[in-house]
């Protein structure tokens, strides 16, 4: 992902040639010399990878990965067991996320796919607060000085571009809540393994898409499947 042009050509590769079904990244890459640039793919030099990305009509996981550099030293080499799940993954991806929405990602390609995992990330508790801010603060301002921001709001995004997952993430109120605020749709069965059991995943889910026909009967056959492949190894 330093070169954009470079891994739109090999994300097209690996989905012609080898069968891929998308991407997985993680929410930053390193540069410079010491390696403490860090690239964000919310700018206008990576439109040339979503370009390819959209036209492939593939997804692509935005993936947490884990401080280094300046950003550990200076945020978490003090606070060292925030690092990773319990604040330092959502803080990154968050922060990546929303920088793809307010910098017209989804509006210059309005069919891009992204998924974002752990219940959306913090995101998704915000959804009132940041879309109140972006539509009711921040875009008459930036009308005023002549800047653009995106187009739409934070929940349309969500609903259009954006898919979550539930991945080691297993609360049932979380659960109902966010299939409440952006659809069932919207929202991917995950487990986080080895690093969480599926059995915590599983437990929450069933409660809660009970109501959602469909996706429960999906989920029963993505344990069963699961269950038989522990069974038969």
């Amino acid at each position: 992902m330093h070169d954009p042009v470079q891994a739109g050509q090999e994300l097209r590769r690996c989905v012609k040639n080898l069968g891929f079904h998308g991407a997985l990244l993680c929410d930053f890459q390193h540069a410079g010399p010491n390696g403490e640039t860090y690239l964000f793919y919310d700018q206008p030099q990576y439109d040339a990878f979503w370009k390819v990305l959209t036209e492939l009509d593939v997804p692509l996981y935005l993936h947490p990965a884990g401080p280094a550099d300046v950003i550990l030293e200076k945020l978490y080499s003090q606070r060292p067991f925030l690092i990773g799940p319990p604040l330092s993954f959502a803080n990154g991806v968050n922060l990546h996320t929303l920088g793809l929405i307010r910098n017209g990602v989804f509006d210059r390609f309005p069919t891009a796919k992204v998924i974002i995992g752990h219940q959306g990330e913090h995101i998704s508790f915000d959804f009132w607060r940041i879309n109140h801010w972006f539509e009711d603060v921040e875009k008459p301002i930036a009308e005023e000085q002549g800047k653009v921001m995106c187009k739409k709001t934070v929940y349309d995004y969500f609903k259009q571009n954006i898919w979550i997952t539930t991945s080691g993430h297993f609360s049932t109120a979380t659960l109902k809540y966010v299939v409440d605020e952006i659809g069932a749709d919207r929202v991917l069965f995950s487990v986080d393994y080895p690093y969480e059991t599926i059995q915590n995943a599983v437990a929450g889910e069933i409660m809660v898409l009970r109501p959602f026909r469909r996706q429960w009967e999906v989920l029963t056959r993505i344990v069963a499947s699961v269950e038989t492949m522990r069974r038969d190894c």
